[in-house]
């Protein structure tokens, strides 16, 4: 059975990018991190596919940039641009849905936790997905944001079919059996190769999440790494500087929902269940971050009690509601993608830093695993992959220590995630992808001009 949507948005006043500069063109965009902050000459906000393709051809005739954006979850300088910065926001809500072939088609804009209601709804769900709910599904896929768990497609190998307005203004669609090799770009497509108009994703019967979080010996775990990361369905451990034990989370699928599913456990238990995610896990993170960025000598005390507040618990719910957690304390952040033999090792070299330098974080370090992808410049192209995550309250610093983790990473056959802060530029990069040739023939084909480059991804790419 299908159902269809209209496009999103009635048709503004005037589609003419002109036209809405005066309107806008004193907006300052902000990344969600607060370490990014750029006043473009003009921020434009379409509503529907002809005002963004009108957009491009306005930019294009007068000789501006245009960068698309989303929620401005990355901390790397994909967006900021002094030209025109395009807010795919407005663009969002669903496009169609066919609950036979369990595929699902929104617009760029629509973000995760959108798509995951839209699809419980139907009772389908994203096969495997991100922590956190509040991206774009275009600017998830942009970066190759992931989630956890070997036996499971990334967010991005679930796209079975991409719809991008080009800078010359028309819609190209590209599938597996048509522009086959497009799609392999614009899974991973840094925002280069057009802007995206809608994904059609490929879902899976609604099925629910055992999890299960508990403490253990950081050795043990380490020593086992990669068995450990193979043996469950969604892996992941949180090791916070100075301690001996992990947190460690393992996620179990559980059969597809009954018809008469009614969620687990008793109102009681789902509500202490979201008060411990709020206070412990939210709020004293929160609050323990702003203490240590005004009084970094107690960080190692603070660290302590906020590792010892996340207790041990178990709990079943439908998926997306466990694979997602709450992000309302802001931070920055680096993350690389390694080969999962090698993951262990980094991790090892990590801490021994760590140690020796004493080094602090206000977050925990965190460990996951991804299978390998389909997509140009996935960060876990065509391998198996442990990903290891550094996170720092925005007020405090971070650069020395970051650069310091991706000398280890890069020596252990890192790739960084594109969303993140790093300091690699094409001379790097380039060496760590089979297929970054491939990459840049569609990026030409598809804006032979660069309207859609900025300094930091003409970095990225050497143009």
């Amino acid at each position: 059975m299908n159902e269809q949507s209209a496009t999103p948005g009635e048709p503004a006043e005037s589609s003419s990018m002109t036209a809405k500069a005066g309107k806008a063109g004193k907006d300052t965009w902000r990344s969600w991190g607060g370490n990014l902050t750029v006043k473009p000459a003009v921020i434009v906000r379409p509503e529907n596919t002809d005002q963004v393709e009108q957009v491009l051809r306005d930019a294009a005739a007068q000789g501006l940039r245009v960068r698309p954006a989303g929620s401005g979850q990355s901390f790397s300088p994909l967006v900021p641009t002094s030209d025109v910065l395009l807010d795919a926001t407005a663009l969002s809500g669903l496009s169609s849905i066919d609950t036979e072939k369990q595929q699902v088609t929104v617009f760029g804009g629509t973000t995760i936790q959108q798509i995951c209601q839209i699809l419980e709804d139907h009772g389908l769900a994203l096969a495997n997905m991100p922590d956190f709910t509040g991206q774009t599904i275009a600017g998830a896929i942009a970066t190759g944001t992931h989630g956890t768990g070997l036996g499971q497609p990334s967010l991005s190998e679930q796209i079975t079919e991409i719809t991008l307005a080009t800078p010359s203004g028309e819609l190209i669609t590209c599938s597996e059996s048509s522009h086959p090799e497009m799609l392999r770009a614009a899974r991973v497509h840094l925002g280069v190769l057009g802007v995206i108009v809608s994904v059609t994703i490929q879902c899976v019967s609604a099925f629910r999440l055992h999890c299960a979080e508990f403490r253990e010996p950081l050795d043990r775990l380490v020593d086992s790494l990669a068995e450990r990361m193979s043996g469950a369905d969604h892996f992941e451990f949180f090791w916070m500087p100075g301690r001996s034990t992990v947190h460690t989370r393992i996620l179990s699928r559980l059969h597809r929902l009954p018809d008469t599913y009614t969620r687990p456990a008793s109102p009681l238990s789902r509500a202490l269940r979201r008060a411990d995610d709020a206070v412990l896990r939210t709020s004293l993170t929160s609050g323990l971050g702003r203490l240590a960025s005004v009084a970094p000598k107690t960080v190692p005390g603070l660290n302590t009690l906020e590792s010892m507040s996340k207790s041990s618990r178990r709990y079943t719910d439908v998926s997306y509601r466990v694979f997602t957690a709450p992000r309302a304390v802001r931070f920055v952040s680096t993350e690389y993608a390694l080969p999962l033999e090698n993951t262990a090792a980094a991790f090892s070299e990590l801490k021994d830093l760590v140690d020796r330098e004493g080094y602090t974080l206000s977050f925990p370090v965190l460990a996951r695993c991804s299978p390998p992808e389909q997509g140009y410049l996935s960060p876990s192209a065509g391998r198996y992959t442990g990903w290891i995550s550094l996170r720092q309250y925005g007020k405090r610093p971070y650069e020395e220590f970051f650069r310091a983790a991706e000398h280890i990473f890069l020596n252990h056959g890192g790739r960084p995630h594109w969303g993140v802060i790093h300091t690699q530029t094409a001379e790097t990069l380039k060496p760590m992808y089979s297929n970054w040739d491939d990459f840049l023939a569609v990026r030409s084909e598809l804006d032979p001009h660069g309207l859609l480059l900025n300094d930091h991804t003409r970095l990225l790419l050497g143009l």
